[in-house]
């Protein structure tokens, strides 16, 4: 693969919500904002700003760009610290033995609550996993963060994850690779899809007739 056609990390998180509207953003170039995609861009107007930053005994990169040459994923992070590793055991008197590396811990910044339709913990671990094959090193786990609440919430990189994560990645490439944009289904969560008056899911139901669906688009919300 070149390098030119390795998948945005964000799409898998698109990919997960809706296969379709991934395909209409990265096949058909259709891309519209609503009230949650701008939100989510102006929340993350300051780590987007490439910054290396020592506070404390970690260090703090914003803006920090990944690659999985492996499973073909490139991306930035919103954040990455770096926490200094403690040693497994207390080194003898006559030891010099190199410092720890740091160990690194990505953040993933989200301008609210969790939707049950969020995969926010998938797109987090593409992260972690091209961290660890940038590194040749092991992360453990790493964090969301929820800008409104201001909390964090911790996410643990088990082997379940990963491989949700990866398969989606290999998922995502097959439909690229086959160009067609699979068909609309209608379901609860498009609703707040920034394209769903593009897509039109509902007029392509099943029983759907044109009367029916311009009543529905003529419905008050």
């Amino acid at each position: 693969m070149n390098e030119e056609d390795y998948l945005p990390i964000s799409y898998l998180n698109d990919f997960l919500f809706c296969e379709r509207r991934a395909a209409l953003h990265l096949l058909e170039g259709i891309w519209r904002d609503n009230q949650y995609t701008l939100e989510g861009t102006f929340a993350h107007r300051n780590v987007d700003v490439e910054a290396n930053r020592k506070r404390g005994q970690k260090r703090q990169v914003t803006g920090m760009w990944v690659v999985s040459h492996r499973l073909g994923l490139i991306g930035r992070c919103d954040l990455v610290e770096f926490l200094e590793a403690v040693p497994a055991a207390e080194p003898s008197p006559s030891a010099n033995p190199a410092p720890p590396n740091p160990v690194p811990y990505p953040v993933d910044f989200k301008r609210g609550k969790k939707r049950r339709w969020d995969n926010d913990e998938v797109q987090l671990c593409a992260q972690a996993i091209c961290l660890e094959e940038m590194l040749g090193t092991s992360i453990p786990a790493g964090a969301i963060f929820h800008i409104k609440s201001q909390h964090r919430q911790e996410v643990v990189f088990d082997d379940e994850l990963r491989a949700k994560t990866e398969s989606a990645a290999v998922r995502l490439a097959k439909l690229l690779a086959n160009k067609q944009t699979p068909t609309a289904k209608y379901h609860a969560k498009c609703r707040g899809c920034s394209l769903f008056e593009w897509c039109m899911p509902k007029a392509l139901r099943p029983r759907a007739t044109a009367k029916r669906y311009l009543e529905t688009i003529l419905e008050p919300e």
